[in-house]
C-alpha cells in the first residue's frame, strides 16, 4: 500500500478562529448599523416633532384662552374692598380632547371700590404683556412717592384710576367689565391683544 493513502490531512487549527472573527466583524457592524438608525429616527422625530406639536398647539389654543372672549367670574365680595387696589387671580377649569384640569388659574386682576362703584383691571401691561405691580413709586409727574400701577419690565406708570403716566404702553391699563350682584363682585375676565393703541 502507498504510504499516502493511510495519510491523513491535518485539520487547519486557524479554520475556527476565521468564522469567530468574521462573525464578530459581523456583529459590530449590524451594531453600527443599528445605532445609526435609531440617531436618524431620533433626529427624524424631534424634526417633525417640533411642528407637530406648534400645529397641536394652535389647534388647541382656543381651549386655552376660552377666556379670550369674556366670561364673568364671582370675584370678592363687596365689602373686603377698599381704595387700594387688591389682587385676586381667576381660576376655571380646563378641558381638552384628552383631559380635564380643574380649578386652572387662567389670569389675574385688580380689583379697587371707589363708594359703590368697582374698578376691575387686568393685570398684564398692554405694552408687552408684562405683570403689572401695586406698590409705591415716584410719580413721575410730581417726583412724590405714593401708590401706583407699574409695571416692572419697561418702567411704565400707571394711576389708580389705570391712566398711563409714562413709559412705553400704547394704552392705558386695560379695564374688565364689573358687577355686583348680592353683596357679590363679578369680572368678565377676557384677554387683550398687546402693543396696540386699542384694546
Amino acid at each position: 500500500m502507498s504510504k499516502k493513502n493511510n495519510e491523513t490531512k491535518p485539520e487547519k487549527s486557524g479554520g475556527s478562529a476565521d468564522e469567530t472573527s468574521k462573525l464578530q466583524k459581523q456583529d459590530a457592524e449590524q451594531r453600527r448599523g443599528f445605532l445609526k438608525t435609531a440617531v436618524g429616527c431620533g433626529i427624524g422625530m424631534c424634526a417633525v416633532g417640533a411642528p407637530v406639536c406648534a400645529a397641536v398647539r394652535l389647534v388647541t389654543a382656543p381651549v386655552f384662552a376660552e377666556s379670550a372672549a369674556g366670561k364673568f367670574y364671582t370675584v370678592a365680595a363687596l365689602d373686603t374692598l377698599s381704595d387700594k387696589p387688591q389682587k385676586f387671580f381667576i381660576t376655571d377649569d380646563k378641558e381638552d380632547a384628552w383631559m380635564k384640569m380643574p380649578n386652572q388659574k387662567i389670569g389675574s386682576l385688580f380689583l379697587r371700590r371707589s363708594g359703590d362703584e368697582v374698578q376691575a383691571f387686568h393685570s398684564l401691561c398692554p405694552h408687552a404683556g408684562c405683570m403689572i405691580q401695586c406698590g409705591v413709586k415716584k410719580r413721575p409727574q410730581t417726583d412724590s412717592e405714593e401708590l401706583l400701577f407699574y409695571c416692572p419690565c419697561h418702567a411704565a406708570h400707571f394711576g389708580l384710576d389705570g391712566k398711563r403716566l409714562d413709559g412705553v404702553s400704547p394704552r392705558d391699563m386695560d379695564t374688565l367689565e364689573t358687577k355686583v350682584e348680592n353683596g357679590k363682585v363679578s369680572v368678565k375676565f377676557q384677554n387683550f391683544t398687546f402693543g396696540t393703541a386699542k384694546k
